[in-house]
């Protein structure tokens, strides 16, 4: 089978705890090829401000360099 995927973002909160973090509510619906609906999720993600990744040139933390190193 083929699942695939949608994600709605519902809504998004600054973090009490953390200034430079937001919280951001997304529901996912996943289904399979043929339509049927396999599953359907809630869930709450800390991310950074649009604030926070400009003030460092776009990057973002915890990720790793796109850049490949030559071997």
């Amino acid at each position: 089978d083929t699942i695939y995927g949608e994600t709605t973002v519902l809504g998004k909160t600054p973090s009490k705890s953390r200034t430079d973090r937001g919280i951001v509510s997304v529901e996912t619906i996943g289904y399979k090829q043929d339509g049927t609906l396999v599953c359907i999720f809630r869930r709450k993600v800390m991310v950074p401000t649009k604030e926070y990744i400009d003030a460092r040139g776009g990057e973002q933390p915890g990720r790793p360099d796109p850049t490949p190193t030559a071997t």
